[in-house]
């Protein structure tokens, strides 16, 4: 069974705001919430469709219901999107020209954050961790590496142990002061997209 969200197409989704940038106001419940973001990218398709899961045995007046993020665009980057649009709106309005962020070697926060970089013309910057057995090998051509390759993404591979070492914002910022060398205007979006501003 699928819910009346699904006929959004048909009650006028229109994707003509794709990757327009536009005002934030929150919802009036989290008003009190700091920080407010004043911008939001448009790079999800939204609302996504709820269904009804109907599944066997379950206890009387028990119903289970999907959120469908799945379908919210972004070549299969689910709810990672989501933060995604107040992120970037940010690193856009601070000027910045590339985008670094960190996970592990599979991460879809990773391969999010290089599609939707690419769709602002921004460089993407990826530090993945991975066993120390592979980190000096070439990483192939699998999974979200691929997507992420597509993309255009730099790739630098950490093991395990040294990210457990230094920290995800200690070698974030080692890349960053890099590239600020290196004369480009670098955002750091943390593990995840998780703090204030991805909450949103």
């Amino acid at each position: 069974m699928e819910t009346n969200d699904d006929t959004s197409k048909a009650k006028g989704l229109s994707f003509d705001d794709f990757l327009s940038k536009k005002s934030y106001s929150p919802p009036t419940w989290a008003s009190h919430l700091k920080p407010i973001p004043s911008h939001v990218f448009s790079l999800a398709h939204l609302p996504t469709p709820i269904h009804k899961w109907n599944l066997p045995n379950l206890p009387q007046n028990t119903e289970v219901w999907l959120k469908r993020d799945d379908l919210s665009g972004m070549q299969l980057s689910g709810n990672k999107v989501r933060k995604l649009e107040f992120l970037l709106a940010e690193a856009v309005a601070q000027g910045a020209d590339c985008i670094i962020t960190i996970g592990g070697i599979q991460s879809n926060h990773c391969r999010a954050t290089a599609v939707a970089a690419k769709y602002l013309n921004l460089d993407s910057y990826l530090i993945l961790r991975t066993s120390k057995l592979l980190v000096d090998k070439d990483p192939g051509l699998t999974g979200n590496l691929l997507v992420e390759r597509f993309m255009g993404a730099h790739i630098q591979l950490i093991s395990k142990e040294e990210y457990a070492k230094i920290g995800s914002v200690a070698l974030t910022n080692v890349l960053k002061e890099q590239l600020l060398k290196e004369g480009r205007r670098p955002y750091v979006i943390p593990v995840g997209g998780s703090n204030s501003l991805g909450t949103w």
